[in-house]
């Protein structure tokens, strides 16, 4: 099968692998049509390697704002599904520019299972991860530009620095253990296609 071309929005123009069909529809119709007690919110992330300039692959992870729940802790850039979002695609693709001031250019997965939890306000979230290719700059670099409102800091970490919880000088603490689990596997899905 080939990849699917989805185009909407800035920064929305990407590919999106076979793989991913299940989510090339509106949060509200996936909902509709995969009811779930566990969860009645979506949310996505996007686990984005940078596979040109390291001898390694290395994952990008931002560090939480201060004035955040979950404050300084790191993750991997993603965030709740929009109403107006045409596509959880889309979702994974807006919060990805939003967060991380990077384009999507392909979309595959998603890794691991929906991790499951519950927000302050006591919705249902079932956030779904997919991996991510984005644009890369004319000097082939993935520029990342964070929103100062919801992160404060960010590194790019191999997978001994991921279970070593350690970037140079810089203790990673993560926002759960799921958001640990699903970074592992996406090494392991990224050493399994390259």
């Amino acid at each position: 099968m080939s990849d699917t071309p989805i185009i909407k929005g800035p920064g929305y123009n990407f590919t999106a692998d076979p793989s991913t069909s299940t989510f090339a529809v509106s949060p509200k119709s996936y909902l509709a049509a995969n009811q779930n007690e566990n969860y009645n919110v979506l949310a996505t992330g996007s686990l984005v390697f940078d596979l040109s300039t390291q001898p390694e692959p290395r994952i990008l992870l931002l560090q939480r704002s201060p004035g955040d729940s979950m404050p300084n802790r790191w993750e991997t850039p993603g965030g709740g599904c929009d109403d107006e979002d045409e596509s959880i695609l889309h979702s994974a693709a807006r919060e990805l520019w939003e967060e991380a001031g990077l384009r999507a250019t392909h979309i595959s997965g998603p890794i691991g299972e929906p991790h499951l939890f519950q927000s302050r306000s006591g919705k249902k979230i079932g956030k779904f991860n997919f991996l991510v290719q984005a644009e890369v700059n004319s000097k082939g670099i993935l520029e990342v530009k964070l929103d100062p409102n919801e992160h404060q800091k960010f590194v790019w970490a191999t997978l001994k620095q991921v279970q070593e919880k350690k970037v140079n000088d810089i203790e990673l603490v993560f926002t759960t253990a799921d958001t640990e689990n699903v970074m592992l596997e996406a090494f392991s899905s990224i050493n399994k296609e390259h």
